[in-house]
């Protein structure tokens, strides 16, 4: 079984599609996890951060993660923000695909995006959409080899100039994301990282598309959510977490959340 927390957690075996629009993503942080991911942008004004590249654009884009690979799509609120993807695991089709290992290199060491015409978003919806109609676990791979050949064209035919993402915001994130309980403090995140603070803090924001103060905050009450749903107090919760007393991190709940964590807690769980 793979769980993957769409807001309210869905659990599916071996290959899964979704389709979800709104004015804010789902998952809220950078990420990864164990399953292959085709995600087709429809619209919204998003940002698509991977391990080595950073992106801004509207619609028409597929972004191609493998499993285990950091990323993270962000969504301005103005916007609607529509998308639909296709999940699946490896066992479902490295057995059964002729050459997988050469085929899987579309999604790239890092994820992969890949820049559509509009007629070509619409064909690659339709194969996901004909993927999730058909009944047949035979015809499912059959349309995922369909899928990830189309891919692979189109990605051979784009030519597109992305942005290097700076290498200290990544070791600024998963710096974050392993010392979240401790006293973390901007000046001296960035002499770790040695860059100057004005320019971590500017170019996190720009690129990340959140303050580095903020993405802290969050990591935290990622992991307050979880140690609360384990049943922790709500006092060692905010020890373990990095706040500075249970005040404080019923504070930040009602900031991101407009209620308290145990009200939170019932509302989600």
């Amino acid at each position: 079984m793979n769980l993957y927390d769409y807001g309210q957690g869905s659990v599916w075996e071996n290959i899964y599609v979704c389709k979800r629009e709104g004015y804010k993503t789902s998952v809220t942080d950078y990420h990864e996890h164990d399953f292959y991911e085709v995600n087709l942008i429809l619209s919204g004004n998003v940002k698509i951060l991977l391990d080595d590249c950073f992106e801004e654009c509207c619609e028409n884009r597929i972004v191609l993660t493998r499993p285990n690979t950091p990323h993270y799509v962000t969504c301005r609120s103005d916007t609607l923000y529509s998308r639909i993807y296709l999940l699946f695991t490896e066992d479902f089709v490295s057995d059964f695909l002729p050459d997988w290992e050469s085929l899987s290199r579309v999604l790239g060491d890092s994820g992969a995006v890949v820049a559509l015409s509009p007629s070509h978003t619409a064909k690659i919806r339709q194969i996901i959409e004909e993927i999730e109609r058909q009944k047949s676990e035979l015809g499912k791979k059959l349309l995922v080899y369909y899928l990830l050949v189309q891919i692979t064209e189109l990605k051979e035919n784009e030519h597109v100039t992305r942005e290097k993402k700076t290498s200290y915001l990544m070791k600024a994130i998963a710096y974050i994301e392993e010392n979240y309980s401790e006293h973390i403090v901007a000046e001296d995140l960035a002499k770790k990282l040695y860059v100057g603070r004005t320019t971590l803090m500017t170019e996190f924001k720009r690129q990340i598309g959140c303050t580095l103060n903020d993405y802290l905050t969050d990591c935290r009450l990622k992991n307050a959510v979880k140690l609360l749903a384990d049943g922790e107090t709500v006092e060692r919760t905010a020890e373990k977490c990095g706040f500075s007393d249970s005040s404080g991190l019923t504070r930040a709940f009602k900031r991101k959340y407009h209620c308290a964590p145990k009200q939170y807690l019932k509302k989600s769980f």
